[in-house]
């Protein structure tokens, strides 16, 4: 299971720095081809939003991993292990049910597109199709935590907790 998920985070990574460079050698270009040539790319504009919107839901699923989204533990920090990992547990199960809430909106809305982009005619329910996919390999992701959380020894002792000093 190690190596699958390894494999799937590699490729992600691989995507996503795939994604930024295309970006950077297509926005080079129409400005080349704009500014030098008098001929800009006109599908370099709406390809590149698409792309930048593909990088920010992969990139997500790449911080959930590491879990490195924002969070405010300012309280859960200076709180006892337990109760440090009742309150983790907890954000983290609406942290899921948000993610299972997307992924059912966002399923039922891109099976009813049958449209194309305007102007690079790219098919709009396959470029959406990243917003289910990163919630449900988010979701994936949360809910191992959730199970490393709620089956994890307790961390040090109450002693232990109470000398340490939360980061600013």
């Amino acid at each position: 299971m190690q190596r699958l998920t390894g494999f799937i985070f590699k490729f992600i990574r691989l995507l996503l720095g795939v994604g930024l460079l295309l970006s950077v050698l297509l926005i080079c270009a129409n400005a080349f081809g704009r500014y030098v040539l008098h001929a800009p790319i006109i599908w370099a504009e709406e390809v590149l939003g698409y792309v930048l919107v593909w990088v920010v839901y992969l990139g997500a699923v790449d911080v959930t991993r590491d879990g490195g989204h924002l969070s405010m533990d300012l309280i859960t920090h200076s709180l006892k292990p337990r109760w440090r990992r009742l309150v983790e547990l907890l954000g983290n199960l609406v942290f899921l049910a948000v993610c299972a809430l997307i992924t059912y909106q966002a399923i039922g809305s891109i099976s009813e597109f049958n449209h194309y982009s305007q102007i690079a005619g790219l098919p709009m329910n396959v470029l959406h199709m990243v917003i289910p996919v990163s919630f449900v390999l988010m979701f994936l992701l949360v809910a191992a935590r959730c199970i490393r959380i709620a089956f994890m020894a307790d961390e040090g002792t109450e002693e232990e907790h109470a000398t340490e000093v939360p980061p600013l």
